[in-house]
């Protein structure tokens, strides 16, 4: 096969059985190998977030077989000065076609821009796995540096937390903080207290700090009535999660574990019994049969000490099907956000980067000086 037989279109509805049947085939390797799975059409993750989005096929123009897929979440993000339109890259998948490995990058910058001139957008970004160790070789530190490559700058690095279970008599919740079920009747106090915090943060998606609550409305993952909310003993919000169901959006379908993450799931097996844990699902590799992982997603997690986050965390736990647990993401800055006392939890470190074509300069506000927090809902899914 020759490059010349490699094309690159964007993709459209017509090509969704067999983009999904290709994306599902390729799994990501780390902590655990995982391959993911569409529950409708291949498009419909994208359109359940309620982001536009470019899909685009990399195939072989003779039989067009898919040989590499890629995404681009078109998003406008404000920062402390201004708001930027990003295209966040993800869902970038390549086949085990050494034409196709060693091809791609050669059309990777091209999309950068066309989306540039066709979208308008400032910059790029991604999120990257740091333990795939074939992503972190392909993008961050090729063995092989080519003059169309794009180049890769670490703009921050969070760990994705999984909260697995509770030891017991440990860190009990503080019995001031009042956490319950959203009522009609705080939704003042909860678009104030959302767009306090979301001011401090950079990353936020502009239409959230134009209007909250009209966010909310529209969105087709967001309740009002999903929200838990922590209170102090005189009334006042002080924390506040949404907690998102994974089968809402796609199924994780573990293949194989890590050691530690083997030694991670036996343990729980011993936790589950003795009811203080709850185990994680079996790989493909052992049981021959593709199960989800189910867990919850904590998005607009927020609190104003540990206390309440510790409160906030084990409700969002306690209030969960037996068979999930929970998953958050947190800068390593951010203390209030790391791993309750006395929770048993993983952690995977992650890096978000500014993606640029190899003649273009990096956006300020996408450096790594830029230290300001970072809004982590919907940079990790």
């Amino acid at each position: 096969m020759s490059s010349d037989q490699l094309v690159l279109k964007e993709a459209g509805i017509e090509d969704s059985k067999k983009l999904s049947e290709f994306f599902t085939s390729i799994p990501l390797r780390g902590e655990i190998d995982i391959k993911i799975q569409r529950e409708q059409h291949f498009f419909s993750f994208y359109q359940r977030m309620g982001m536009p989005y470019k899909t685009y096929i990399f195939q072989d123009e003779k039989d067009n077989e898919i040989l590499g897929t890629a995404t681009f979440l078109i998003r406008t993000l404000h920062f402390s000065s201004r708001s930027l339109k990003l295209a966040q890259a993800c869902d970038l998948r390549i086949s085990n076609n050494r034409k196709a490995i060693l091809s791609w990058t050669k059309y990777f910058q091209p999309i950068l821009e066309r989306l540039r001139y066709e979208e308008h957008c400032d910059g790029f970004i991604t999120s990257i796995n740091q333990t795939e160790s074939q992503s972190l070789n392909a993008f961050i530190r090729p063995k092989q540096k080519r003059a169309y490559q794009p180049q890769y700058s670490l703009s921050r690095s969070y760990n994705l937390v999984s909260i697995h279970g509770f030891y017991p008599l440990m860190n009990k919740p503080n019995k001031n903080i009042e956490v319950r079920h959203y009522k009609a009747s705080d939704k003042p106090k909860l678009i104030d207290y959302l767009m306090k915090n979301c001011h401090k943060c950079d990353y936020v998606p502009a239409d959230l700090l134009a209007n909250v609550a009209a966010y909310i409305d529209r969105s087709l993952l967001y309740s009002w009535s999903q929200f838990i909310l922590a209170f102090d003993n005189e009334q006042n919000l002080v924390g506040c999660v949404q907690p998102i169901s994974s089968s809402l959006l796609q199924d994780y379908l573990p293949q194989d574990y890590s050691p530690q993450s083997t030694n991670l799931r036996q343990f729980l097996k011993f936790a589950q019994f003795l009811r203080f844990g709850r185990r994680l699902t079996r790989p493909f590799s052992r049981s021959h049969k593709q199960e989800a992982l189910s867990f919850r997603l904590l998005h607009f997690l927020i609190s104003d000490h540990q206390e309440v986050f510790n409160a906030l965390i084990r409700e969002c736990y306690r209030t969960s099907s037996q068979n999930e647990f929970l998953i958050y993401a947190h800068e390593f800055s951010d203390y209030k956000k790391r791993p309750p006392k006395g929770s048993i939890y993983s952690e995977i470190p992650y890096g978000l980067y500014t993606v640029e074509a190899h003649d273009r300069d990096f956006l300020p506000e996408l450096s790594l000086l830029n230290n300001n927090p970072v809004w982590l809902d919907f940079i990790w899914f």
